[in-house]
């Protein structure tokens, strides 16, 4: 190996390594914001809005209803920003896989995670969305995380990495294509289940 190619192979290597920091952090802020200070507030409205019938209830993930701690706020602020770093490495990993005009880029992501994420966020049993009153009300606020969660990602990963190419773009067209369908029948799957659970809610 050349020293030229040499030199080539570690600009790649570092330039993979930032994007995996660059998916981390913007993920993390996504996860921070959306699940973090965005759940705290929707639960905070579901609350108020079933008060008093809901407070003091506990919620299927260990929260009490209408009961606002430090403990408890920095333990969800927490845990949503690991989770939306987590988040952010799939994102970065996907990325490459968006095709069309701008807007279709921009909103199938967020519109197919908020499908995906949705259907492991909202369920049928449990005191969260069967107490909760209007229960559309509360889906569709929860519904609203994984959404802003992915919009910020998307809009800080691309504004921070910059490129555009990724390795999807060095593989075969069919093997992107078969990629982009297997994601397109996850979300028609997780479209189906939420309405499902939807309609046994109500």
């Amino acid at each position: 190996m050349t020293v030229q190619e040499q030199t080539s192979t570690l600009a790649s290597g570092v330039e993979w390594v930032r994007r995996l920091g660059v998916a981390v952090l913007a993920g993390g802020v996504a996860g921070l914001v959306a699940g973090g200070v965005g759940g705290r507030l929707i639960m905070l409205a579901l609350a108020r809005m079933n008060h008093p019938r809901a407070t003091g209830v506990l919620s299927d993930d260990g929260f009490v209803m209408g009961q606002f701690t430090l403990a408890g706020t920095v333990n969800l602020m927490l845990v949503c920003t690991v989770i939306g770093a987590i988040g952010g490495l799939v994102w970065v990993a996907i990325r490459g896989l968006r095709f069309g005009p701008v807007w279709w880029r921009r909103v199938s992501v967020p519109l197919g995670a908020t499908l995906v994420i949705g259907s492991m966020m909202v369920h049928s049993d449990g005191v969260d969305f069967t107490l909760l009153d209007p229960p559309l009300v509360a889906v569709a606020l929860v519904l609203c995380i994984p959404l802003l969660a992915t919009v910020l990602v998307t809009w800080l990963g691309d504004r921070w990495i910059g490129s555009d190419q990724t390795v999807w773009q060095r593989m075969p067209a069919v093997v992107a294509w078969i990629a982009r369908g297997a994601l397109a029948l996850f979300a028609g799957w997780a479209l189906v289940d939420i309405a499902t659970k939807v309609s046994q809610i109500l």
